[in-house]
């Protein structure tokens, strides 16, 4: 294992001089003032990307949720008008293969938010690097 002397933190600086500031060349103030002001500029960017993201789920998850209440309700009052039990079967053969559709149709329009979150992500990450 490999260990450092003694002596190597005896002779480090306990404390730094009080005018470091005033030491550091402007320049060098400007350039790190550029570079913290550059990635908050990229955070940013991340961030208000991130949440049009997370609005368009919202937004889509509403839109699933109005969809499913109205496919209930026609459910609902498709089985006021059931008379015998084919009736019964043909009404839930149909409701099932349009809640299939539904769900995958669900299903590719997340993926298609997700797909487009990673892309512009993938974008400001190359823009900001």
């Amino acid at each position: 294992m490999f260990t450092l002397p003694t002596k190597f933190f005896s002779e480090w600086p306990t404390t730094l001089p009080v005018d470091l500031p005033a030491a550091l060349p402007a320049e060098l103030v400007n350039a790190g003032r550029a570079f913290a002001e550059s990635q908050l500029a990229g955070c940013n960017a991340l961030m208000r990307a991130a949440f049009e993201s997370g609005a368009s789920l919202v937004e889509l998850n509403v839109h699933a949720t109005r969809e499913s209440i109205a496919a209930a309700n026609a459910v609902s009052n498709g089985l006021l008008f059931v008379r015998e039990p084919r009736d019964l079967v043909c009404l839930t053969a149909s409701q099932s293969q349009q809640a299939l559709e539904r769900a995958q149709r669900y299903g590719r329009q997340v993926a298609g938010v997700a797909n487009a979150a990673q892309h512009r992500m993938g974008e400001l990450g190359k823009e900001f690097t």
